[in-house]
């Protein structure tokens, strides 16, 4: 008698919630810029005189309720795929530039862990606006937002929204992980923000939203690259079971 060989089957179980996870962080990368694109865009006190409370309610009493639940909305979907997006590309980037990686996913962590807080913080000025915005409301949120716990916030989401994506960039750039473009793209997306005191309101309003715009453009070659990265490791999976 001979013994029949039998091919072993390929293991689809494991290698299908890779595919979904690849699938699912990919998706983080590009959603996430888009959703603070809209955000940006839909944002009325962008469209105001100035920064500041007053400013800004004022702005969102005289806006469309359409446009700022736009703005609240993406803000909120960004909340939660944005960092997650930003934290993929300092993975991808881990490998061959683990140290940029690490300190740029770091500061990314720490400064994006209080963007919830300021959707609920535009919300807020939103219904101030809609109650009549008096200025006792107004003095509340002023008082809000300069108080020790918001300007500790305030100060951690600057510098880590800032230097933790500027250093990712910068790791996409040195591993190769993306095309230089991309990691430049990346790299320049949140250098505009300094200069938002420094400038006239309606040219730094400008230059942030320039800076988004890169980043949803350089987020499209890192979400390629994420959902391609694990192939040759599903290869090894198979290759081992088999």
């Amino acid at each position: 008698m001979t013994e029949t060989t039998r091919t072993p089957a390929r293991p689809r179980g494991p290698l299908t919630i890779y595919r979904l996870q690849r699938l699912v962080l990919a998706a983080c990368v590009v959603l996430g810029p888009v959703a603070i694109l809209i955000a940006a865009l839909a944002n009325p006190p962008y469209y105001g005189s100035g920064p500041g409370e007053a400013a800004t309610i004022a702005t969102n009493a005289r806006s469309s309720d359409l446009m700022d639940q736009t703005h609240l909305v993406a803000e909120l979907v960004a909340s939660y795929l944005l960092p997650v997006g930003l934290l993929v590309m300092a993975w991808l980037a881990n490998r061959r530039s683990p140290w940029l990686a690490s300190v740029g996913g770091l500061l990314t962590a720490l400064g994006f862990i209080p963007l919830a807080l300021y959707v609920g913080q535009d919300s807020l000025y939103y219904d101030i606006a809609r109650l009549g915005g008096g200025a006792a409301l107004v003095e509340l949120a002023v008082r809000f937002n300069h108080d020790g716990i918001m300007n500790f916030y305030n100060l951690v989401f600057g510098l880590g929204t800032v230097l933790g994506p500027t250093l990712v960039g910068l790791a996409l750039w040195r591993s190769r992980a993306v095309p230089a473009w991309a990691a430049l793209c990346v790299t320049l997306s949140r250098l505009p923000s300094f200069v938002f005191l420094a400038v006239p309101f309606s040219v730094a309003v400008a230059a942030v939203l320039a800076g988004v715009v890169l980043l949803v453009i350089g987020s499209i070659p890192v979400a390629v690259a994420v959902w391609r990265v694990p192939r040759s490791i599903e290869g090894e999976l198979v290759a081992t079971r088999v």
